[in-house]
């Protein structure tokens, strides 16, 4: 209990320094107010569009997610960075804290923070769409929009926080071999970059693997929210999916939750046999 008590209490610390930066708040509200600004101009120009079925292709497609999973990558940092600059791991550790819950507490912190901006956004855009569709459409809004919408935006939250949990991993291990906050910026921009490459690539060999898009993040975020909002499969997806078919929504849960273990616990290994008296 003690060490479950000393992991819950640094985590709210990393959750409350994380929203005491500006930059987050900047991103928290460019989510919120996003949506609603992205709804006005679609019904300028197509009020069709902006409406409930049509709007899902636009507001909640898997765009949408991946980009506010590449915000997170750059916020991120932010909270899991900085401690070896500033000599703050030295002194959290000398305090009793176990190496596990500091790597832990932080990639909490940061999935938390990636699932409250999701959060935002998609409460954003619903409620903005909800408005311009009861306003200019005749067709009931459950009709057109589904009675299980909110389950689907529940869903669209928790891909959110699953991409947002490998890249923490993939940050906090950077920052653990690197020692500095750029380190673990360019490790997660270039994971998400080079993964997004390879799953869009689709079909072919990479690296000697064969069809290696599924292995990727992007693959198995898609083939989640592919489930809660369907999209025309011959516009939004590579050849190769379309062929081969997705990942089932149970098995691409069940990777991206290993994938993201795989990497915590890397981190906490490599933190373990980690000098800390001496610098890179």
């Amino acid at each position: 209990m003690d060490a479950l008590g000393t992991l819950s209490r640094l985590t709210r610390i990393e959750i409350l320094k994380f929203w005491r930066k500006s930059t987050a708040r900047v991103v928290l509200l460019f989510l919120f107010v996003g949506p609603i600004l992205g709804e006005a101009a679609l019904a300028s120009f197509s009020i069709r569009d902006a409406t409930f079925p049509q709007i899902t292709q636009f507001m909640f497609s898997s765009d949408m997610l991946m980009l506010i999973a590449l915000m997170m990558v750059v916020v991120s940092v932010m909270a899991l960075g900085n401690d070896y600059e500033l000599g703050t791991v030295t002194v959290v550790l000398s305090r009793g804290v176990d190496r596990y819950q500091f790597i832990l507490s932080k990639i909490i912190a940061t999935v938390s923070a990636a699932l409250t901006n999701g959060f935002v956004f998609m409460i954003s855009a619903f409620v903005s769409t909800y408005v311009v569709h009861v306003t200019y459409s005749d067709v009931p809004f459950v009709e057109a929009a589904g009675g299980d919408i909110v389950w689907r935006l529940i869903g669209a939250i928790g891909v959110i926080g699953l991409v947002n949990f490998v890249l923490s991993g993939v940050v906090m291990l950077a920052l653990v071999l690197g020692r500095n906050s750029w380190v673990g910026m360019l490790a997660g921009l270039g994971y998400f970059f080079g993964d997004f490459i390879v799953g869009v690539l689709g079909s072919g060999e990479v690296l000697g693997v064969n069809d290696a898009y599924r292995y990727t993040v992007v693959y198995h975020a898609i083939s989640i929210n592919e489930l809660f909002f369907p999209s025309d499969p011959a516009v939004s997806l590579p050849r190769a999916w379309i062929e081969d078919g997705l990942a089932t929504p149970l098995s691409a849960v069940i990777v991206l939750i290993l994938y993201g273990a795989i990497l915590a616990v890397l981190s906490i290994l490599l933190f373990h046999r980690q000098d800390l008296t001496t610098k890179t």
